[in-house]
């Protein structure tokens, strides 16, 4: 192996020449890398910087999508109250079925019933049945329905026989009538009078055929009336449109031109019962079933007893907060117009609580204001947010001030301070989370080293994609020459003029819209940052082989008849490393601020999974919050800033390794 002798930077006396180490090339290169200050410090910074990232989890006892929690005492929505106006209907059983039309109109009919004043609203539908709201007693209704059956249609004027001149007779429309009202009929017609009367009923003559017409409402009845005074009472009942007979309900419906149908209304059943009442507990561990309000609803304006789950139950007060008590006299439930839960939703506040906020909410309807405060004895909580109980097991109570605020909505939310499990945001440093934790509760410095495995991860990566195109295009570009170097350097000059940025803003939005997985847009924005960045190291391979083809070893290695792939790879492109393993040193600096200024824009890897960049974009909404959070981006901002340094650094050291002219 040839060997070269280290030459330093100041001539050497001709005593010192035998103390001239003979090193081979590659160790020369290391040796003149290990004595540069900068590049050693460049060097140490990435060790650290990598065993931070790499090793640092290993160790490190939280995840980055690990939340954080506390008690604090924050002033919380702690209840709210709404006045109940929406019906809310209870399905009978046994009830009719009804169609979804008009069960879904339901407080559409009780508010026109309410607006016209009176207690019973009726609805016919098209097929034929009867839908009747009934109010039971205030805020309580009901929508029944009753079958119509069909009786008989009735004509206040109908013809019944026509004269036929040549035979002398009359001819029937319908039923024939007796030879007495023949003969009557026949003699008012010789006698040309308009009318005439037969057992008295008016009868009228009219037409060229002499038809005759009865006066009298006809009936054609469906079988046998069930009086004979029917169509008398049909008549003296027409304005009404209603009347009674035999215990049954008949409806006269008028379809116009004197002609006037019947139906006989069937058994009227409740399908829905519904109301504004709210049933509230006095214990708050009791629910009540939708058959026991449904029942009650029933019995408030009825009996006032009713059933529910084999249970007897009694109204005590049907006035303007109705009880309910049970069989021993016990008061289990009060209805009221006000809806009181928890904000969760949770029905577990205790009546007397309710009552002091209904209390309250109609001193601020009298008093026509907003807002009010009440203080109220609560179920007092520790400093972990557990409730404390007594030495004999019985909670401990304190007086809470809480606000009662009413909204454009109609909602009054209650909110009082109480000590509430909260995300631990924006922590400052402390003994748990050594920096402290980010705006979602997560420890900043697990943050901080899985950001750093994805910052440095996407640096060599990309630099590695770019490296592998760059040296395949420029190898073949520079060797070949003539057409093909044409065509390879305009195709890098496109790849110069392609504006990266705006296209990744293009493929951020489009990942967005597609929610892609974060780690699979990573992969993305590695292999396109590749692709972009992969024209400068085609350049300088280009030119490097440019002025390394024609050299004698070259030249010798074609006339021995080596393949051209061989040459390329085996011989111009291990010349060209140097300087390939220098700017790709300095590259992956580069690559790494570029993907922190993506991920600072929303463009690279999405929440929860950390960058560096991320990081930084978490705090950047304003330069308030810049200020007040230092603790987060300062350290994340050196950790870029460092890195980048030390890549400089050894990427300097490497430069002056290989070509020390350059530093000279």
């Amino acid at each position: 192996m040839r060997k070269t002798a280290e030459i330093a930077d100041t001539p050497l006396a001709l005593d010192d020449i035998e103390r001239v180490k003979v090193l081979s090339p590659g160790r020369l290169v290391v040796k003149r890398f290990f004595r540069n200050k900068l590049a050693m410090v460049g060097l140490t910074i990435l060790i650290t910087m990598f065993s931070f990232a790499f090793l640092g989890p290993l160790f490190y006892q939280y995840s980055q999508t690990e939340i954080f929690y506390k008690f604090d005492l924050l002033n919380i929505n702690y209840a709210s109250a709404i006045e109940r106006t929406e019906n809310v209907p209870y399905i009978v059983p046994d009830g009719p079925p009804l169609p979804s039309t008009i069960g879904n109109r339901f407080n559409s009919y009780i508010i026109e019933l309410e607006k016209q004043g009176v207690t019973e609203l009726v609805v016919t539908g098209t097929d034929d049945v009867e839908y009747i709201v009934t109010k039971l007693g205030d805020r309580v209704y009901t929508l029944s329905t009753a079958q119509l059956v069909y009786v008989g249609t009735f004509r206040q004027s109908a013809e019944i026989a026509a004269f036929n001149r040549l035979t002398g007779e009359l001819e029937w429309t319908g039923e024939s009538m007796s030879a007495a009202f023949s003969d009557a009929a026949i003699k008012a017609i010789d006698d040309r009078q308009n009318d005439f009367e037969f057992e008295g009923t008016q009868y009228s003559i009219s037409g060229t055929r002499a038809n005759i017409t009865v006066s009298k409402m006809v009936p054609d009845f469906i079988g046998t009336p069930p009086d004979n005074s029917f169509t008398d009472i049909i008549e003296a009942n027409l304005d009404e449109g209603t009347f009674e007979l035999g215990g049954k309900v008949y409806r006269i419906e008028d379809t116009g031109s004197g002609v006037f149908e019947v139906f006989e209304t069937g058994d009227v059943s409740a399908s829905i019962i519904a109301s504004t009442f709210v049933f509230d507990s006095t214990d708050v561990t009791r629910t009540f079933s939708e058959d026991f309000i449904r029942n009650a609803l029933f019995a408030l304006y009825g009996t006032g007893e009713f059933t529910a789950g084999g249970n007897t139950y009694f109204f005590t007060d049907p006035g303007e907060k109705p009880s309910i008590i049970d069989a021993a006299g016990d008061t289990i439930a009060v209805l009221s117009t006000f809806s009181i839960r928890r904000y969760t939703g949770l029905d577990t506040l205790e009546l007397a609580f309710k009552e002091t906020v209904r209390s309250v909410i109609d001193d601020m309807t009298s008093a026509g204001v907003t807002t009010a405060e009440f203080t109220y004895a609560l179920h007092d909580i520790d400093e972990n947010g557990n409730f404390i109980y007594d030495e004999n097991g019985k909670p401990v109570f304190a007086d809470f001030e809480i606000n009662v605020e009413r909204k454009h909505t109609g909602e009054y939310v209650l909110s009082a301070e109480q000590i509430t499990y909260l995300i631990d945001r924006y922590a400052l440093p402390n003994r748990q989370n050594i920096l402290g934790t980010d705006g979602d509760g997560m420890d900043l410095l697990a943050r901080m080293m899985y950001g750093g495995q994805v910052s440095l991860m996407v640096g060599f990566i990309v630099v590695f994609l770019e490296i592998i195109l760059g040296v395949i295009m420029g190898g073949i570009s520079g060797f070949f020459g003539r057409w093909v170097d044409t065509l390879i350097m305009r195709l890098v000059d496109i790849f110069f003029c392609i504006p990266g940025l705006p296209i990744l803003i293009i493929m951020g939005a489009m990942f967005d819209k597609l929610r892609m997985d974060p780690y699979e847009r990573l992969m993305w924005m590695m292999v396109t940052l590749g692709i972009f960045g992969w024209a400068p190291i085609a350049r300088l391979v280009r030119g490097q082989i440019l002025s390394l083809r024609e050299q004698e070893f070259m030249v010798a290695q074609e006339a021995t008849g080596m393949k051209t792939r061989r040459r390329i790879f085996k011989h111009l492109v291990p010349n060209v490393m140097p300087q390939l393993i220098v700017s790709a040193t300095m590259g992956v600096g580069g690559v790494i601020i570029y993907e922190s200024t993506l991920s600072f824009l929303g463009l690279g890897v999405k929440h929860p999974y950390a960058t560096w960049g991320t990081m930084i974009n978490s705090v950047a909404s304003s330069s308030e919050a810049m200020i007040k959070y230092t603790y987060i981006w300062v350290p994340v901002g050196l950790l870029i800033c460092l890195t980048v340094i030390a890549f400089n650094f050894v990427g300097d050291g490497l430069r002056d390794a290989f070509d020390p002219k350059m530093k000279r």
